[in-house]
């Protein structure tokens, strides 16, 4: 009797073991992933299809996401992917299109934040602007006491044409945000070597 009430006790301390190591499993996977899912988001040029791919470390959370666009037609267009540190991520980018090209923007993007989508061929190119962005040495020149402040740079697409695109600029010192410069910047779209070459760059302003 007491080898039965034994056994039994062993049985159910034995499931109780393996159900605290898989809900262990459970939540260390859910916090460290990787985790999948889609969101859909309306867009002016149709619906959006976001697969998400989450990460995670003990330092950052990471959101890689494949962006595709259901079109009015109903065409699935391929817009590729932007890398988020940030669970809102739905709010952090732009998508807006003109005669030859979708383009898609983030100023919160990791690894590239704007990729450009051939609309005939759907060629897709990815750039990063801001390691594109001028190297503006003597950005505060004028300024007393700035001249090696560091500064965050945030962009905007002014307008694109079949193989240039020009980008604002805005430069904004970390010691004083109201300290701040913008540029507009003439660049020129190179397919064959899937870069951006500058062509004409504005004064700071």
């Amino acid at each position: 009797m007491k080898a039965e009430k034994l056994k039994k006790g062993c049985g159910i301390a034995l499931i109780i073991l393996i159900i605290i190591i898989i809900g262990f499993i459970w939540m260390i996977k859910t916090a460290f992933g990787p985790t999948y899912r889609t969101l859909e988001i309306n867009n002016s040029l149709g619906k959006l299809i976001c697969e998400e791919v989450y990460n995670a470390d003990f330092s950052a959370i990471f959101y890689d996401v494949d962006f595709k666009l259901e079109s009015k037609d109903k065409e699935i267009i391929d817009l590729g992917r932007l890398f988020f540190n940030r669970e809102d991520w739905q709010k952090l980018f732009e998508l807006n299109e003109d005669k030859n090209w979708y383009y898609l923007s983030s100023n919160y993007s990791n690894i590239h934040n704007l990729i450009l989508t051939d609309k005939i061929s759907q060629e897709i190119l990815s750039f990063d602007l801001q390691s594109s962005q001028p190297k503006n040495d003597e950005l505060w020149k004028k300024e007393k006491h700035s001249l090696l402040l560091p500064y965050s740079t945030k962009f905007e697409i002014d307008s694109i044409k079949p193989n240039f695109i020009y980008i604002k600029y805005k430069y904004i010192n970390n010691e004083n945000s109201e300290l701040t410069k913008e540029q507009t910047v003439k660049f020129e779209i190179d397919k064959r070597n899937k870069s951006l070459k500058i062509i004409k760059k504005s004064e700071l302003e």
